[in-house]
This record gives C-alpha cells, sequence and structure tokens, in this order.
C-alpha cells in the first residue's frame, strides 16, 4: 500500500505533465502495450513484494505507463544535448555547369569526401532551372568561353585575399584543368586521297584539302565527304578561341589589338585570309557561320570532314561517338615547318561576387582544385592541370594520349588567358573581316 500511496501523490503533483505527454503518446501507446504486456508481466513476477498485484491488470499499465515517461524523458533530453553540442551545418551551391563538365557521379564522390572532412558544411549542386544566373551559385564553373561573359557582369569575387599552394591562383578564378589545342584528321579519308601522312604546313594542306574533294565529288546516292570545316556560329561563345586563334599561334602571332585603336595584327589578317582562299576553293563545309563546333565534332564522327581543328578534350567524346572512325591527331599546320606553338584552354572555378559565405566557398574550391588528378583523368585531359602535370596513368595506356603527351612536351605554349582587355572588340572585328573575306 506505502508504493500505492507514493503513486497517488506522484500523480496529482504531476497530473499536468503527464496530460501532455499522454496526449502525445497515445498514438503508439496502446500497441506498445500489447507488445511489451508478456514481457513486463514476466519481469514483475520476479519482484516478490510486487507478486500479489500481478494479477490486477493496472498495475502492469502503471509499470508501463512509467517506462514510457522514462523514454520520452530521455528523448527530449538527448535531442537538446544533440542540439547544443552540434552547430547548425551551412550550405553551399554549386553551378549546375560543374557536374556537367566534370560528370555527376565525379562530383558527387568529392563533395561526399569534402562533407566528411567539414561536417559543418553541406554542399549541392543547384540544378538548371533554379538557377537564373552565375549569382545563384556561391561557387561558379566555366570553360574560356565563359570567362569574359562573367568579368564583364562583375559576377566574379577577387581571390586575392586566399593563398592557395596547389596550384597558381588567378586574381578571379582556379584553372582545374586543361586541354591543348590539336589538329585532328581521318586517316582512312587521307588514304583513299593517297596521302601517307597529315599536313605539316599550310601548303601541304592546301594540297590534301584539294586531293580529299577531288577523290570525294559526292555522287548523289552518298553524303559528300569535305576536307575542313569550321564551326563559327554566333551562337557558339568558343567559335573563335577554338577554331580561329590557334592557327595564329601556330604561325608564330598574337591574337591582341595592335594599338588603341582597333587594328588586328599581320599574323590574324593572314589567317583570314588563308581560310578567305579556302572558302574561295570550296574546300569548306558549308554553313561556317551557322555550324557550332559541336556540330562540326558530329559531323567529323560521322565521316563526313576529313580534317578539323579540335582540342584534346575531345579526343574522349570521339572515342565514345565515332567507333567507326580511325582518327590521329597532330599539330597545326603552320607557314614553315619549325617548333609547334600550341595553345591552352581549361575549365576554371571562382566564387561568386554574390557569395555571402566567401571564406567557406574558398575551402571547397580549394579542396576541389587539389582533385585535379582525379579531374584531369574523367575527362581525358591532356596535359591534364595548371601548371602542367600529367597523370601517367590514363594517359600511358591510351596511344592517342601519349601521343598528345609528346607534341606538347616538344612544343611552346602560347601564354594567354582568356578574359583578357578588348577581348569581345577583337573578337568582333575578326568575325567583320572573315564576314568580309568570304564574299
Amino acid at each position: 500500500m506505502n508504493i500505492l500511496n507514493y503513486y497517488r501523490k506522484f500523480i496529482e503533483k504531476s497530473r499536468s505533465f503527464c496530460t501532455e505527454v499522454v496526449r502525445k503518446l497515445r498514438p503508439y501507446y496502446h500497441r506498445f502495450i500489447e507488445k511489451s504486456k508478456s514481457l513486463c508481466t514476466g519481469l514483475i513476477r520476479k519482484i516478490q513484494p510486487l507478486g500479489k498485484f500481478i494479477k490486477q491488470g493496472w498495475v502492469v499499465d502503471i509499470f508501463l505507463f512509467a517506462i514510457a515517461v522514462a523514454l520520452l524523458v530521455f528523448f527530449f533530453v538527448n535531442r537538446t544535448h544533440k542540439a547544443a553540442i552540434e552547430p547548425e551545418r551551412v550550405s553551399l551551391s554549386l553551378s549546375s555547369q560543374c557536374g556537367d563538365l566534370f560528370g555527376r557521379e565525379t562530383v558527387n564522390a568529392l563533395i561526399r569526401e569534402f562533407e566528411e572532412q567539414n561536417p559543418d558544411l553541406r554542399v549541392q549542386e543547384i540544378t538548371p532551372e533554379a538557377a537564373g544566373d552565375a549569382g545563384a551559385a556561391d561557387i561558379v564553373f566555366f570553360d574560356d568561353s565563359g570567362f569574359s561573359g562573367l568579368m564583364n557582369a562583375a559576377a566574379l569575387a577577387s581571390l586575392a585575399p586566399y593563398n592557395y599552394t596547389g596550384t597558381q591562383a588567378g586574381q578571379w578564378a582556379l584553372p582545374l584543368v586543361s586541354f591543348m589545342d590539336l589538329f585532328i584528321y581521318n586517316i582512312d579519308i587521307l588514304q583513299a586521297a593517297n596521302l601517307d601522312r597529315p599536313p605539316k604546313t599550310r601548303a601541304e594542306f592546301l594540297a590534301a584539302a584539294k586531293a580529299v574533294v577531288e577523290n570525294n565529288p559526292a555522287p548523289s546516292e552518298q553524303e559528300p565527304v569535305f576536307a575542313f570545316a569550321l564551326g563559327l556560329s554566333p551562337a557558339d561563345t568558343a567559335a573563335l578561341r577554338r577554331d580561329f586563334y590557334p592557327w595564329v599561334w601556330a604561325n608564330g602571332g598574337e591574337v591582341r589589338l595592335e594599338s588603341e585603336e582597333p587594328a588586328l595584327p599581320r599574323a590574324v589578317t593572314d589567317a583570314i585570309a588563308f581560310f578567305g582562299r579556302l572558302h574561295g576553293e570550296e574546300l569548306l563545309a558549308p554553313g561556317t557561320f551557322e555550324k557550332t563546333g559541336a556540330q562540326r565534332l558530329r559531323e567529323f564522327a560521322e565521316g563526313k570532314i576529313a580534317m578539323l581543328t579540335a582540342s584534346a578534350r575531345d579526343i574522349a567524346f570521339l572515342r565514345n561517338n565515332a567507333p567507326g572512325i580511325t582518327f590521329g591527331i597532330t599539330t597545326l599546320p603552320a607557314v614553315t615547318q619549325g617548333k609547334t606553338r600550341l595553345g591552352l584552354s581549361g575549365i576554371y572555378a571562382g566564387i561568386s561576387s554574390d557569395c555571402s559565405l566567401p571564406d567557406e566557398a574558398w575551402k571547397f574550391l580549394a579542396f576541389f582544385a587539389g582533385k585535379k588528378h582525379i579531374l584531369a583523368e574523367a575527362l581525358g585531359a591532356v596535359p591534364g592541370s595548371f601548371p602542367e602535370v600529367f597523370a601517367d596513368e590514363y594517359i600511358a595506356e591510351d596511344p592517342l594520349y601519349s601521343k598528345a603527351r609528346d607534341i606538347f612536351e616538344a612544343a611552346d605554349i602560347v601564354e594567354y588567358g582568356p578574359g583578357q582587355p578588348h577581348e569581345e572588340e577583337i573578337n568582333r572585328l575578326i568575325r567583320e573581316k572573315l564576314a568580309e573575306a568570304f564574299n
């Protein structure tokens, strides 16, 4: 009876608290009682002082109720304790181009690794639908074609306050992986035109283009094969950097304005005249100013084009999308033979000027850039990263990648970075002069 008296006093003092507890537990109470009654009954039978009460079912209910109250108190105390010792996670967002450029499987694996090392940070990629512009993401990913637009829109925050030893940090973005400019050719088409090797000079290139055209009169029952193609559609922001600049560099020139007045250097105007000659002699595939580089690469993969200006970045695409095409890579033809001169294109990442957590964003950016060997292998990048570092395993095992590495190591590399002053003005002038040369 002493136990019962104590119980009644406890109930009176705790009525308000228990009423609330019972209300919360009511959906689970009866299921809990039924599943636990047999276990608790056996337990109570072992408690001799309470043995005479066992036959009264309400004693079991009281016992179970006390257990439920204890569990509920433990739950709330534990939850409050965890909330006190675990800080709230801070969220960082990545532009959707990250997964598009490197592959979402690779990106997701790196995000998981970063979050394990930094449990206070959460990283997620913004979907294209949610990203209205670069400012929607804390960390922005882009290639050469997007650099000028971001700079002109003041969309990138300066990286000057940060130091990074893994690679050279630019003022506005970290270069992640790099690709060398190349000249690709269809081996079977050249051999059918009695050419045993790709052209090394512009004169040899003209002769090879004429031989391909003469060997492919394009009868009506089959698709024509074109010697060479340019993809200079205004919709392709990388068009001039991919299809035009490398020809200027290969011939020893620079792409820049000669003075404050809008005048192009001789090497640029020579390249424009050279392409005008190709057009005049009907050595180019039609649609120069309508087709994009991606469309031209697809046409090459379909065996419709014999030679094309490309990037080491395109090797993986051709491997996956042109199984019936045997192609080779070499340097771009120059006026005279000599030491090769070529440029590098790249993929970059920067912190958005709208980012409210620049220090946290920099932590992820530095981590991501430190994984350049993983990023380079995921894309089959040659040379791979800035500064020039080769991931020997995937390059050594592939003859085309190995050849690209040999070409790179024997060449002079053009000192050029995207987003240069007057770049948009230069490109506007080049397009105007090209249009005039094609008329």
